[in-house]
């Protein structure tokens, strides 16, 4: 940085110093619904692992797609979960888009599935809701889906149809790996595939189908609106640098709370980059907050309240803020923030790619 840029810095720094707010706190926003209960992790998930032997075949053979498989996982468990009801009505929300010529078909789905079915499910009508010849994700796609949001059809169509980068995985990657993958421009969809992940807790108390599922949601909520994907992509590249650095990696070993709100800002927030910024500055205030003893909207010690100024201004490095975005960013979460014309400022230089 040119030393007027530094000297403006600490002088609005000093400015404001104690004054931080810490209500831009992490939000209890993540999916967390459990879709598959004791009973059916003990006595259902090895039909649903029996069931999806007659599938798994065709998809190394690439006979399935991603988003296809993906789509007939859900299927499974979400029938055997709840045989009777687990469809729902039509919807238009969205455009189903144009099957692929050699998309799998319902009644191939059908066929294969029943093979693999005790009789009373084998013979459960709900199946004959879907059209017999139609292509089978978009047919499938076209119902409401009983504790399922319809972002998760959504994606799944977005991703068919090439629109979602999406890359399937049968393993739940950490945190730093989906960094990585959003840093790049896509998203992992974890569909965990052995009978003993099926029958048990894989990640944060959520079972494999609520997993699916959740990444599909986050999915959608990340590549929905085109401008506000590739400003949380921007983000992410930066956010990568800074989770590399060494204060950083030390302040993620010492404090857990820092470590699982750190964590969640890189792999499982969806929003704008000025809120992820605001994010980003309140967790790493949290961290010295914690270390003091303070409360939460308690001041750090003047030797704390320089230790975070230095750390949150090698975080803003990233960004090559020019001056005036450079005092907005400093503003955030203090009595000091100009309010829209900070944000428009901090939003318009945020969204830039200076690579």
């Amino acid at each position: 940085m040119r030393p007027r840029i530094i000297w403006q810095r600490h002088n609005c720094l000093n400015s404001v110093r104690g004054l931080h707010k810490t209500e831009i706190m992490l939000r209890a926003g993540r999916f967390k619904h459990r879709l598959l209960d004791d009973d059916f992790l003990k006595n259902q998930s090895a039909q649903a692992y029996k069931c999806l032997q007659g599938f798994f075949p065709l998809w190394q053979q690439k006979r399935l797609s991603d988003p296809e498989i993906a789509a007939i996982y859900i299927f499974i468990f979400s029938f055997l979960r709840r045989p009777q009801d687990f469809l729902g009505g039509p919807h238009n929300l969205f455009p189903l888009g144009v099957a692929r010529d050699e998309a799998f078909l319902v009644e191939d789905f059908l066929e294969l599935l029943r093979a693999h079915l005790p009789t009373p499910l084998a013979d459960a009508k709900i199946l004959n809701r879907l059209p017999t010849h139609a292509a089978f994700l978009p047919a499938f796609c076209a119902l409401s889906w009983r504790s399922i949001p319809l972002s998760v059809a959504r994606s799944l169509l977005a991703w068919e149809n090439k629109i979602y980068p999406l890359v399937l995985q049968k393993n739940v990657p950490s945190p730093a790996d989906v960094l990585r993958m959003q840093a790049q421009g896509s998203r992992c969809i974890s569909m965990l595939v052995s009978l003993e992940e099926m029958q048990s807790f894989v990640a944060e108390g959520r079972d494999v189908l609520g997993f699916i599922v959740h990444d599909l949601i986050h999915a959608d909520h990340f590549f929905a609106d085109p401008e506000k994907a590739q400003a949380q992509i921007l983000f992410c590249q930066k956010l990568e640098l800074i989770q590399k650095s060494r204060e950083i990696r030390a302040m993620l070993a010492r404090d857990e709370i820092f470590r699982k709100e750190f964590e969640y800002l890189m792999s499982d927030m969806n929003s704008v980059p000025l809120h992820l910024l605001k994010t980003l500055k309140a967790v790493l205030l949290g961290y010295f907050k914690r270390r003091e003893g303070v409360s939460m909207n308690g001041p750090l010690s003047m030797a704390g309240e320089q230790e975070f100024t230095h750390l949150y201004g090698k975080a803003l490095e990233p960004w090559k803020f020019a001056p005036e975005a450079l005092l907005a960013a400093q503003r955030l979460n203090t009595p000091l923030y100009q309010g829209q014309n900070d944000a428009e400022l901090l939003h318009r230089t945020l969204c830039i790619n200076d690579d």
